[in-house]
């Protein structure tokens, strides 16, 4: 999703970059853009059109002096981007015996994610482990087994079950 979502970006960044002049047909594609991103990225349709409204109003600001169109342009598009996301980075404090459950459609990452989110707190001196609980996808322990053996953290998988609040209940004790 943030690919994509980075993509259209650097495509709307791109056109500007290549406009001759960055007049309001520029300013309008630009934004149209960024709200077929944003949409398909599950943005809120309120929060996709009171970005593009911003962005389009303080675009049209002719009284910015001393600054090109252009970069002002590329500049409301990153402050929009740091606005979505959350601005700053912030470090996601658990609390101990945290549990983190990774949920989604088939493909988003979520077995990679995990390996991530374990190293990252392993490092940071939580004892973590992952439980594979994800029985329809054939492949899905093997790949979890070998995301954590690669980082030499435990993992837990009871590849004969076919319940995962059986597993979850085996592990999570």
């Amino acid at each position: 999703m943030l690919e994509k979502l980075g993509e259209a970006f650097k495509k709307a960044a791109d056109k500007i970059a290549k406009a001759v002049f960055v007049d309001k047909r520029v300013i309008e594609e630009v934004t149209k853009d960024l709200q077929r991103a944003l949409i398909s990225a599950d943005v809120n349709v309120h929060l996709v059109k009171e970005l593009t409204d911003k962005i389009k109003k303080e675009a049209a600001d002719e009284r910015i002096k001393g600054v090109e169109k252009r970069e002002h342009l590329v500049k409301l598009l990153n402050d929009t981007i740091l606005e979505i996301i959350g601005g700053e980075k912030r470090e996601l404090v658990l609390a101990p015996k945290s549990k983190i459950m990774l949920v989604g459609l088939y493909g988003a990452g979520k077995t990679t994610a995990a390996g991530k989110l374990a190293l990252y707190y392993s490092k940071r001196g939580k004892k973590v482990a992952a439980i594979g609980l994800d029985v329809h996808r054939p492949a899905a322990a093997d790949q979890l087994k070998q995301n954590m053996d690669k980082i030499k953290l435990p993992s837990f998988i009871d590849k004969n079950e076919k319940d995962p609040l059986k597993i979850w209940r085996k592990y999570s004790s």
